[in-house]
């Protein structure tokens, strides 16, 4: 994946987005679901190279973001026309780029994107857009060599290498743990699967980073590897709901979509979606 993506995702639920004040072109608004129904397909921009959501595999865009558009494209009973996204500045130059304004370079906007972090006040930030539909609960986790790092409690861990990406809440935690005791065995990756890559080489004793990225780089050497999710004391946040935005005025979407998250969740076909890349799908929590 781009080694900003991730990054400015996870800043992204503390920091507002900026919206440039220069005069951009208006693209055609996203469709309603009435005009979505009558074209015969839902426009969905996925993060480009964020592995195991959306990436590029022989050619083929895959991924549990892509495989679940497809299914609520299905559900809606029209095709999925999924786009690749670069990660901007921040989610909410994101949201911009996709889905209410669109590029300076034009194009056509998606009707939604995908793994939006679906968090009420960043919601108020961007009033343009609507976050909707959460699908699923993100927490961090810590992988390691239990014959070096005996425990996953991260205030007894030793003085190993660590990796985690850099520039990433997991990062900044570490740096800051307990005055900076684990600062020189840091060690600063571009990706979580790179991060994983020095735990599962030898050179790295343990790996921070999103559950859901650390299971799928993982696989089957998880079983040497234990995971155990954890919480960072005084980092703005833990875990978080990955949800979906379109624009403002496509609420009626919104509805629709929201009716097909939820059959796919209760009749397993969420599960299983997220299963097929190595994840264990968690719902998301009751939220406002």
């Amino acid at each position: 994946m781009a080694p900003v993506t991730r990054r400015r995702f996870l800043s992204g639920l503390a920091a507002a987005g900026a919206v440039a004040g220069a005069s951009l072109p208006r693209n055609a608004a996203a469709r309603p679901l009435d005009e979505v129904m009558e074209r015969g397909r839902l426009r969905v921009a996925v993060y480009r190279d964020f592995r195991p959501f959306s990436f590029q595999q022989d050619g083929t865009l895959v991924g549990i973001d892509v495989d679940l558009a497809r299914a609520i494209a299905g559900k809606l009973g029209v095709k999925a026309d999924i786009v690749e996204q670069i990660a901007g500045e921040t989610v909410s130059d994101d949201l911009r780029v996709a889905v209410w304004r669109g590029s300076l370079f034009g194009g056509e906007l998606a009707d939604i994107m995908m793994h939006i972090p679906y968090d009420k006040q960043f919601g108020q930030m961007n009033p343009e857009a609507v976050l909707f539909g959460p699908y699923h609960h993100e927490v961090f986790a810590l992988a390691r060599d239990p014959q070096r790092v005996r425990s996953a409690m991260l205030a007894t861990l030793p003085e190993e290498p660590i990796a985690v990406e850099i520039d990433s809440i997991p990062d900044f935690f570490l740096l800051g743990l307990q005055g900076g005791r684990l600062r020189s065995h840091i060690i600063h990756c571009p990706t979580p699967e790179a991060a994983v890559e020095k735990l599962t080489s030898g050179e790295a004793a343990a790996v921070l980073a999103p559950l859901s990225q650390v299971q799928a780089a993982l696989g089957a050497l998880a079983e040497r590897f234990p995971i155990t999710t954890v919480t960072l004391p005084g980092m703005m946040t833990s875990s978080w709901n990955v949800g979906m935005a379109t624009k403002e005025n496509s609420r009626d979407l919104v509805y629709a979509i929201g009716d097909a998250v939820a059959a796919l969740t209760e009749d397993g076909t969420m599960a299983r979606i997220f299963a097929s890349y190595g994840v264990t799908h968690t719902p998301p929590p009751l939220v406002e």
